[in-house]
């Protein structure tokens, strides 16, 4: 059969689905493991591991590939799956990666970090198991029985409900089979972090105040310019709760921006925009009910709307602008109206212009704004948008479609980035955190010309403005912030020294 191009996944995708299991070739439905591939970095244990110790267990070889918004949907999926089954179930990630950076062992370890996944797991760097198994699409997980047989194949977006009852029947079926054991098997913990930054994502600016998501710590740290630290919001559990700057809940937070006396966070995995009132350091939630949805907002109730992974913020002229990974869109809160609307997009994956209600965009994840455009980074087709606020136009600066990347300097037409997640626009120019090129990129709005102002970072999220010369960076995988001097080309920390415990 002809190769299929790999596709993403969510639960709309049932009819695709559906044809898809039909032309699947018959090795995914082949008995016994493969071999594990040759010299591949291995996760979560201390050695690789072997097919003698898969065999007796009841199976989830989750194939998914870091960076893709239905993968990580997937993630707390699992989680609940191996809590509510215990030992009877083993999840072994097999890491099928799409881009250059997810082959290297290095990034691995940090987005394993930042999710907690604690399962086996493996990078299939040449996508070995992908073919043996017929995978055709990110995410798909496979269900095994004790004897390595397909017995279920989960592709796309799923809920518990739907997994845990073939689940729960193969085991059952197993333990009366006396074929289900529980073998032990090498894994190790990961330390606890003790960085004062833990992944940090996103960063804002705004007059005598600088915002940073300490997403690792499930917080926002505020500084002043000069780095000293102010206060810190949030209790570092992971949850959702509103109240004040001690006992508020944050959920990996990620994007940020100021409008007034107010801080807008978007608190992507609790599926809500939280406002920090500066003067309280009171949190509050203005939209979101804490369900994810897709692409459907509720005008005059942003309280009752579910949302989809909102990602980066951008405020401007009373608007906040959300980039809503999860959908494929920009939506648009207007806190004064108590409004929330879509605002481009039309929910499709892909790289298409045009007006902005039909667009496409892929896993928007980056806002920047000028007086006249909001732009766009899209990290799933590794390109940077542009949508006029005047005439509603789209178009495209940098990039080619969804498997067109790379790490090219020269005019904006031919240049390639790679997953780029974060925007600062500074003097006619635009910054771009190259994150999976581990640089900061810069595109030259009259020139249209990109070039390269640093390397050697450790996928960067987020990027602001700190003054007319300054950015500052959040260099996400060195758990860190770093300050780029544009004039001589040089960084430092930041904050220069480690923080005093906020007063």
């Amino acid at each position: 059969m002809p190769r299929i191009r790999p596709i993403y996944l969510s639960l709309l995708a049932l009819p695709v689905i559906a044809l898809m299991l039909w032309l699947m070739p018959p090795a995914a439905k082949a008995q016994g493991y493969p071999p594990f591939p040759a010299q591949s970095p291995w996760f979560n244990v201390s050695q690789p591991l072997t097919a003698a110790e898969l065999n007796g267990r009841v199976v989830l070889l989750d194939f998914f590939t870091p960076g893709c918004i239905n993968c990580l949907h997937m993630i707390p999926v699992l989680h609940a799956l191996k809590a509510e089954f215990g030992d009877d179930l083993l999840v072994v990630g097999v890491t099928s990666p799409k881009f250059t950076a997810s082959k290297q062992a290095d990034n691995m370890t940090p987005f394993l970090r930042r999710f907690h996944i604690d399962e086996p797991v493996f990078i299939d760097a040449d996508m070995a198991w992908w073919q043996h198994y017929g995978v055709f699409a990110w995410p798909t997980i496979l269900l095994l029985d004790p004897q390595g047989k397909v017995i279920h194949s989960f592709v796309g977006e799923r809920s518990v409900a739907q997994m845990a009852q073939p689940i729960g029947d193969l085991i059952a079926a197993a333990k009366k089979a006396g074929t289900l054991t529980h073998p032990k098997l090498p894994l190790i913990t990961r330390a606890a972090d003790t960085d004062f930054l833990v992944l940090p994502t996103k960063i804002a600016v705004s007059g005598d105040k600088v915002a940073v998501s300490d997403t690792g710590h499930n917080r926002i740290d505020l500084f002043n310019p000069a780095g000293q630290l102010i206060a810190q919001i949030g209790s570092g559990r992971a949850g959702f709760a509103d109240g004040n700057a001690a006992t508020a809940e944050f959920n990996r937070p990620q994007g940020l921006a100021f409008m007034g006396n107010t801080l807008f966070v978007a608190d992507t995995d609790n599926q809500r925009i939280r406002a920090i009132n500066l003067a309280t350091l009171a949190v509050t939630t203005v939209a979101g009910n804490g369900t994810r949805g897709e692409g459907q907002a509720t005008p005059n109730a942003p309280l009752a709307t579910p949302l989809n992974s909102p990602w980066g913020l951008a405020s401007n002229h009373g608007s906040l602008y959300i980039a809503m990974a999860g959908d494929h869109q920009i939506w648009q809160l207007t806190p004064a109206k108590n409004t929330l609307a879509v605002f481009a997009g039309s929910g499709e994956e892909g790289l298409r212009d045009g007006e902005r209600l039909t667009a496409q965009f892929a896993q928007s994840s980056g806002l920047a704004v000028d007086a006249h455009n909001l732009y766009v980074a899209d990290p799933e087709s590794s390109s940077i948008r542009q949508i006029n606020l005047d005439t509603g136009l789209v178009i495209t600066l940098i990039g080619k479609g969804l498997f067109d990347f790379g790490d090219k300097n020269g005019p904006a037409a031919q240049a390639k980035l790679q997953h780029p997640q974060g925007l600062a626009y500074l003097n006619g120019a635009l910054y771009i955190a190259d994150t999976f090129n581990n640089a900061i990129r810069k595109l030259d709005l009259g020139s249209l010309q990109v070039s390269t102002v640093l390397t050697h970072l450790a996928q960067p999220n987020g990027l602001a403005v700190l003054n007319n010369h300054t950015l500052l960076i959040a260099d996400t995988n060195q758990d860190r912030v770093v300050a780029l001097n544009l004039t001589q080309g040089t960084t430092a920390p930041w904050p220069p020294a480690k923080p005093a415990a906020a007063p």
